[in-house]
């Protein structure tokens, strides 16, 4: 099974930074990594519009290649897995993603589509060698649309088979007694709702305190007076902090002052704040 495709990030700047790196790197030999990123920010927010136009197109068309191996290898039998981000965000909420059984039942994927592209496999690979992965896909695709609905009817049948098998597996099978989720401590007491949320509040508390001033040094980030001020009033300083951490928001060269409004043109949300502030 091949490996799911990357999704390209950063918009423009992402582009710019990543054709650029090598040479970035070189350049800031000896220093923290940070000032790679901050290096490409100044030298990305330098380029004239034109220069800035082709990368934002570069990225454009990484975005649709990706839209298409990602479908292609969602047709193979893929599975989309989720942003690590997410998955670490589910383990520090206590929402640990249980490990997945080998032996479990497999629910067939692709329809009849996919019964016909693995029947067919060997003969797409070989016509599409030294071809994108996407080309498979969609050379199977192409022939698919030419087969009659009875040249197709085994291919439902199949599918229609393999769906039964699941389902009667389903009813059979149950999750191995190591690995069925446990609400209890290694002490064999329940652990109290609010241990597993205390961490979630105090990070509020140390995000929203009172008296809050214009250096946060538990995020390495000291705020300019006036910025700090437009934060608290907006109630959307710890998103403010947040963003600017981040190495992307770092390296773009963008001001307090240009985070600060994009945060407040959309409402405090980080993602649509920094998709508004690099482009992607």
């Amino acid at each position: 099974m091949a490996e799911q495709p990357k999704k390209p990030t950063g918009g423009a700047y992402g582009q710019f930074l990543s054709e650029n790196r090598a040479a970035l790197s070189q350049e800031c030999a000896g220093k923290p990594i940070t000032a790679v990123t901050k290096l490409a920010g100044e030298r990305f927010k330098a380029l004239g519009e034109a220069d800035k136009a082709q990368f934002q197109e570069k990225f454009q068309k990484a975005m649709e290649q990706y839209k298409k191996d990602m479908e292609a290898f969602l047709a193979a039998g893929g599975e989309k897995k989720a942003p690590k981000r997410k998955a670490k965000e589910e383990e520090e909420n206590g929402k640990k993603r249980q490990k997945k059984d080998p032996d479990a039942p497999k629910k067939p994927v692709g329809g009849s589509f996919g019964c016909f592209l693995a029947a067919n496999r060997a003969t797409f690979q070989k016509a599409c060698q030294g071809k994108p992965a996407s080309e498979i896909s969609k050379m199977a695709g192409e022939q698919w649309k030419k087969l009659s609905a009875e040249e197709k009817k085994p291919f439902d049948d199949e599918y229609e088979t393999k769906k039964t098998a699941y389902a009667e597996a389903k009813k059979t099978y149950s999750l191995p007694e190591a690995e069925t989720p446990s609400k209890k401590t290694s002490k064999g007491k329940e652990s109290p709702k609010k241990d597993r949320k205390a961490p979630e509040k105090n990070t509020t508390r140390a995000a929203k305190g009172k008296g809050a001033t214009s250096k946060c040094p538990e995020a390495g980030i000291e705020l300019a007076e006036t910025v700090a001020k437009a934060a608290d009033k907006a109630g959307c300083k710890s998103q403010l902090i947040q963003l600017l951490s981040r190495q992307d928001i770092l390296g773009s060269g963008k001001s307090q002052d240009e985070v600060l409004k994009a945060l407040q043109d959309n409402n405090g949300l980080l993602h649509p704040a920094k998709r508004a502030l690099l482009g992607a």
